[in-house]
């Protein structure tokens, strides 16, 4: 774990406060005008004056450092999950069906913690700092939005850095790489149009049963045939319906998908060569096909020079180099046009029964890790140069 300091030390019982009340009051995508109106409220009270809300319900913070030659943004995220919680924690969600079950709360509370503690010692601050409270990260993204709307511009941010709790790591432990941290994901769904017919009378119809059945098939070796050995892609269907009653030939069926990569590259490869199958299918079969993506993140990629300056300032016992997980994050948004950092916070403890995954029912982490990264934060604003 990280040594904390004594200012760190002292925010310990404001954070918990501020991750007890947000998790009690969790909101979905952009729809989260309660949380926003908390941080404002908290941000008011620790006297900045340059703040703007983005997209509704995004916050951006301003403190102008006192020689101002480089700009460091931290960001959060804001959004809940529509999980009904199981933890029975005395702060358990008050809303039913909305749980925060991917640790943003926390993430919040950070920021928060950040916030206090840079309102308290602005007069010393060299460089500028930008504090990014972002919606919407588990749907559609919320990062390119505030992007659009001048985000990382006055001042010009030159590095962004983010994190995320994780139970797959030790409790406190920080977890990055350099280079390819996160997959690229898309959400893609497939539909294929045939003809109902009797199923009696099969030859009176296309049954689009049997040719998704054929389409699933063939979808395997894309990945197994048609990509190279050495880089890691995943197809997944993880849903699929279609059809009215047992005796009905299908008329349509649709799939609903996900791309998992972590090159550009590879996942267009991956989309043409389902386009040439569904092309195929058409041919064969003469049923028609609709190929839709929907969300798209691109792949978080850690930048070379700033994730290595973060490394060099934690020691050994305090810093575990991960392996990339094809889990996605659209902080890789921000990396598409600023170097960037993300970064993982371990809340994994088996003796205290942390072990449940992110988006559980049961997730839950000790808040003193809260307070890790506040430190891990203060620690890049003070210590790379």
């Amino acid at each position: 774990m990280l040594i904390l300091d004594g200012d760190v030390q002292k925010l310990e019982e404001s954070v918990i406060s501020h991750r007890r009340w947000l998790h009690q009051y969790p909101e979905i995508g952009f729809d989260v005008y309660g949380t926003k109106d908390y941080i404002l409220k908290k941000l008011n009270e620790y006297g900045f004056e340059e703040i703007k809300i983005l997209s509704k319900t995004g916050i951006k913070v301003v403190i102008r450092g006192k020689v101002g030659k480089r700009t460091l943004a931290f960001r959060a995220d804001m959004d809940a999950l529509a999980i009904e919680e199981k933890t029975g924690l005395d702060f358990a969600s008050r809303r039913k069906g909305v749980m925060h079950a991917c640790g943003h709360d926390g993430h919040m509370a950070i920021l928060l913690g950040l916030a206090k503690w840079l309102s308290q010692n602005k007069d010393t601050l060299e460089d500028n700092i930008v504090l990014i409270f972002q919606p919407d990260e588990e749907n559609e993204g919320g990062a390119l939005p505030m992007i659009k709307e001048g985000l990382l511009e006055d001042p010009k941010v030159d590095a962004i850095f983010g994190l995320h709790i994780l139970p797959d790591l030790p409790e406190g432990m920080i977890g990055t790489k350099v280079g390819p941290l996160m997959a690229q994901t898309s959400e893609v769904n497939i539909e294929i149009v045939g003809k109902s017919a009797h199923g009696a009378m099969p030859h009176n119809g296309i049954d689009t049963i049997v040719v998704a059945s054929q389409f699933i098939t063939a979808l395997q070796s894309i990945i197994s045939r048609g990509i190279d050995p050495t880089e890691n892609a995943i197809i997944t269907i993880g849903r699929i319906y279609g059809g009215d009653t047992r005796n009905i030939l299908a008329e349509s069926v649709m799939m609903e998908c996900t791309i998992r990569t972590f090159s550009d590259k590879v996942y267009h490869r991956i989309r043409q060569k389902i386009l040439d199958l569904l092309d195929g299918l058409k041919k064969s079969h003469g049923v028609e096909t609709k190929f839709h993506e929907g969300v798209y993140y691109p792949p978080v990629i850690n930048d070379v020079v700033w994730t290595k300056k973060v490394i060099e300032i934690l020691n050994p016992e305090q810093y575990i180099e991960v392996n990339p997980l094809m889990i996605a994050e659209d902080f890789s948004n921000y990396q598409k046009i600023v170097p960037g950092v993300f970064l993982f916070l371990g809340s994994g403890n088996d003796k205290k029964g942390l072990v449940h995954p992110l988006h559980s029912s049961l997730f839950n982490f000790d808040e003193k890790i809260l307070l890790q990264g506040i430190q891990l934060y203060k620690n890049i604003i003070n210590r790379i140069r």
